[in-house]
């Protein structure tokens, strides 16, 4: 091993290196702080993948007498590649669920007027579980969406948890959906809503032939929520990236700080260096490697600290009580490498600069 390189220096330097490696650790946090954001949409996930598999037609308010709604209803019965469940869809009371940050949220609940189509339906949209006990009256949960609720098999679910009437829980969905299924009979002149369902078509293909169906008719499609959910994470997103900037800055600087008295007492070094014929170049890729070999050890040991850590909250905290923190995140990541690169870019820069300056004859 060169006594010149990097490799040499930081193994003959563990106190201070070690020092070095604790700030940039720090920015590897900031990772962890953008996975518990991205939890907030782990929630909804659920509800947009089942409602980019289920369609929902609705009459119009002006269609006074369903003349409109019943032809579309007709068009869509007859398509060998879809599945018309009448008189079922989206309007009922949902229950809030506590989310990994703390607080409460929720919004998506839709009904079936049979036990058979909701049953149907789940087959349909890829979700597991036991359903024979379905019946008039029944709730079905995600066993996630239940243990938020402390709530089993059996249990009476009713204006406490937030619905409109009183249920029973008689089915659990091994899938993570923290959406609300009712099964609530109605008589035929009641609920002009429908589910339409393909196991062929594609959401596209699916909502294509709904619209299809409904040209020149006046009738509601309920589209898929993901539209909305980004809309309204997108203004949470920018804050956690605006604060990732604020966090970043006062990062950089306090790094820069602890290694700018560090570098100084190597100022000697460095002369010497410039003495025996070491370029500018050599300083700065010298400074640069010593800087980046102890940041690259720091984030593979932070991103191992965090994912270590997500698991024990994961399955000693958050799972048991139908919660979820994600180990890996988009925002999580970017907010990592945007952060690694505010500290690490100036530190270097000024860091093999100020080494450059080094003159052995100043000593």
């Amino acid at each position: 091993m060169k006594p010149y390189s990097a490799l040499y220096y930081v193994k003959e330097n563990k106190g201070r290196s070690l020092l070095i490696a604790i700030m940039f650790f720090l920015t590897t946090l900031l990772m962890l702080g953008g996975n518990y954001i991205r939890s907030n949409y782990y929630y909804w996930e659920g509800i947009i993948d089942f409602t980019e598999k289920v369609v929902e037609v609705e009459a119009s308010v002006n269609d006074e007498e369903f003349r409109d709604y019943f032809a579309v209803i007709d068009k869509l019965s007859n398509d060998p590649d879809l599945t018309v469940m009448l008189h079922s869809g989206y309007g009922e009371p949902s229950m809030d669920w506590t989310c990994t940050m703390g607080f409460t949220m929720g919004g998506y609940a839709t009904r079936f007027n049979t036990p058979e189509d909701m049953a149907e339906a789940f087959r349909i949209v890829g979700y597991h579980g036991d359903f024979s006990n379905l019946r008039n009256g029944s709730l079905a949960l995600s066993k996630a969406m239940a243990n938020n609720h402390g709530l089993k098999i059996g249990d009476i679910v009713d204006e406490n948890y937030g619905l409109s009437g009183t249920y029973t829980l008689d089915a659990l969905i091994d899938e993570d959906t923290y959406a609300v299924f009712y099964v609530e009979e109605y008589a035929e002149e009641y609920l002009m809503r429908a589910h339409v369902l393909s196991e062929k078509l594609s959401y596209p293909e699916l909502i294509n032939r709904v619209k299809s169906a409904c040209n020149g008719n006046q009738c509601k499609i309920q589209k898929s929520w993901r539209d909305d959910i980004d809309g309204q994470f997108g203004p949470i997103d920018l804050i956690f990236y605006l604060a990732l900037l604020l966090l970043s800055l006062v990062l950089a600087v306090s790094v820069n700080s602890v290694i700018s008295g560090h570098y100084h007492k190597r100022m000697y070094e460095f002369g010497i260096y410039r003495a025996i014929g070491r370029t500018k170049r050599d300083v700065r890729r010298k400074v640069a490697a010593e800087i980046l070999l102890t940041d690259a050890v720091s984030v593979v040991v932070g991103i191992g600290f965090v994912e270590l850590l997500t698991f024990l909250l994961n399955e000693l905290y958050y799972i048991p009580g139908g919660r979820y923190l994600p180990y890996w995140s988009k925002i999580g990541v970017i907010g990592l490498i945007i952060s690694n690169i505010c500290v690490l870019l100036p530190t270097i820069l000024l860091r093999g600069r100020a080494m450059c300056k080094a003159d052995v004859t100043e000593f």
